[in-house]
């Protein structure tokens, strides 16, 4: 399928879930819910909120630790300006996060994709467990044949999503204790047959490798699950606010379920920060808490104003700071198929680290 097609069909699913939240709803009644909202844990929210982009700053130094070392300043920046276009351009903008870093620090593209691609490991291992186990003890206030039967068939969903997620750690950690062989099977295999189109892919995986060192290394590996646990503790945190501000603070079972939900609604790469897909699925994880759907809405929408508005402000910041424009971004993206690969692994030590 061709990028103006996948485009259509984003926009589509997009509209047709916006559709589907502004079609349910009584705009007075939701109206009438933002203007009794209580606006100083709405402030404290978004302040939380923008200090995630803190921690996962200081979490991107340590993963990058083990290839390069790179100062804080540029890594808050490239974060801040890589989620805030997620506001404007849907999930597609985090690729810019990698690119402004590369632009800025005089990186390869592939060493800071690769770094996120492990972040990315991270966040999604933190989810899925926090997600599985808590459907494990997690009660319904009514509890209902059907809704007894939804939250058994979500426990199996969550079961299946574990065991994805430790096999893939383990084709991870295979990849980095193989790193040699599967290096040196792309150079002298795949790369003479098509070199353009492979010193991107060999630049990625070489890094990713490298990267992937996080994993055997335990201070790294305490240090990144320590960060990561504060970006999702404190994101949590903003959310019962949210929740506090309209008078039904949600309980840390209720608040774990919602992540789930939120952030399946924030897969969908609409722009506006996922607008229409993000709201459904947010409000309807509200409603399968019990609460009612106008009020679910008006959290809703509140939820992602809070979740993508300061970061975007943020981002306008550091773009107007360090006058970054798209043209310098795609140069640097560019800049990547005309590297030269690494060296050959022959005489970099394989297998697992001592």
């Amino acid at each position: 399928m061709s990028q103006k097609r996948k485009g259509i069909v984003v926009l589509l699913v997009g509209g047709l879930l916006l559709w589907w939240f502004i079609s349910r709803i009584d705009t007075a009644a939701v109206g009438q819910h933002l203007r009794e909202v209580k606006l100083w844990p709405l402030v404290l929210a978004s302040v939380l909120i923008n200090l995630t982009l803190v921690f996962r700053s200081l979490r991107w130094q340590i993963l990058l630790g083990p290839v390069v070392a790179v100062p804080f300043r540029p890594l808050l920046a490239a974060t801040s300006v890589g989620f805030g276009s997620i506001f404007v351009i849907g999930r597609v903008g985090e690729i810019i996060r990698p690119a402004v870093l590369s632009l800025q620090e005089r990186l390869r593209p592939s060493l800071t994709v690769a770094s996120i691609f492990v972040e990315r490991l991270f966040d999604t291992t933190a989810i899925v467990l926090l997600f599985s186990l808590n459907l494990v003890f997690f009660s319904l206030p009514a509890e209902t044949p059907a809704r007894i039967a939804q939250v058994a068939a979500m426990r199996t969903l969550g079961a299946v999503l574990t065991l994805g997620v430790f096999l893939g750690i383990g084709v991870l950690l295979l990849l980095r204790w193989r790193s040699v062989w599967v290096r040196t099977l792309l150079l002298e295999r795949l790369y003479p047959l098509a070199p353009r189109l492979m010193r991107p892919v060999i630049n990625f995986v070489h890094h990713l490798t490298d990267s992937l060192g996080v994993l055997t290394n335990l201070r790294a590996l305490t240090l990144t699950t320590i960060s990561t646990g504060l970006v999702w503790g404190t994101g949590m945190v903003a959310s019962w606010l949210i929740s506090f501000a309209f008078d039904v603070p949600l309980s840390l079972q209720e608040l774990i379920f919602l992540l789930g939900f939120g952030m399946v609604g924030s897969v969908v790469p609409t722009p506006g920060g996922s607008a229409g897909a993000f709201h459904a699925a947010a409000a309807a994880g509200l409603e399968f808490l019990g609460l009612e759907a106008n009020l679910a809405a008006s959290m809703a929408i509140v939820y992602h104003l809070i979740a993508f508005g300061p970061p975007f402000l943020m981002a306008l910041y550091f773009l107007i700071r360090d006058d970054l424009s798209l043209r310098q971004l795609r140069e640097a993206l560019a800049s990547e198929q005309s590297s030269e690969p690494p060296a050959h692994p022959s005489s970099v030590q394989g297998g697992p680290p001592q």
